[in-house]
């Protein structure tokens, strides 16, 4: 038969039908990478699992016996350093996928008696629904593929107490409607509308 180490280049081809090991000519191993999976959330990283399908080559035929393990190879997928729960090194940055809450107003000035509105916005689109609870402990929802979501506010001229001056309002947390935590949040400053 052949020699294990005397033959033509040979092509492996995992079982994902894509991802191919090349073996030089007379050598004995190859490698491949493959792109681990990623997303914002913590310990939710499926695995890499791969197994050997098929094999090509001039010299296949002339193995006294080739026989392919195809037992599956399994990697695991953590999360980047600095996560919650992988803090990685002490003081260093979260290198964790950024989800960047924030808050727009929709304009600059409304008269008293008009409801002004804002738009909160997440950096990415989500898997999940977003939901944002704002400084007056109103909600609001973004939508799993959506970046923004409306917010009308009440009028000032609704409250007798309250005349002309500045509507503040800010983002006090915002959480994936299943209770997954994110890699790396971060919610960003108010925003104002002056009340004339």
């Amino acid at each position: 038969g052949l020699p294990i180490d005397k033959h033509a280049a040979l092509t492996f081809t995992l079982d994902d039908g894509k991802t191919t090991i090349t073996i030089p000519a007379n050598g004995t191993s190859g490698t491949a990478t493959v792109t681990a999976p990623d997303n914002v959330y913590v310990g939710a990283n499926d695995p890499i699992v791969k197994s050997i399908a098929t094999v090509e080559g001039a010299d296949v035929d002339k193995f006294e016996k080739l026989t392919l393990d195809k037992t599956e190879v399994k990697t695991t997928v953590t999360d980047e350093p600095g996560t919650p729960g992988n803090p990685g090194t002490p003081g260093g940055t979260n290198e964790g996928d950024l989800v960047k809450v924030t808050i727009t107003a929709d304009q600059t000035s409304v008269a008293e008696n008009v409801k002004p509105t804002f738009t909160v916005h997440v950096n990415q689109p989500l898997d999940h629904d977003l939901v944002v609870t704002l400084s007056n402990n109103a909600t609001v929802t973004i939508k799993a593929g959506d970046t923004s979501v409306k917010y009308e506010h009440a009028a000032q001229g609704d409250d007798v107490y309250l005349d002309s001056g500045e509507i503040s309002l800010g983002i006090k947390s915002a959480v994936d409607i299943d209770g997954r935590t994110f890699e790396n949040l971060e919610l960003g400053g108010a925003a104002k509308v002056d009340v004339t």
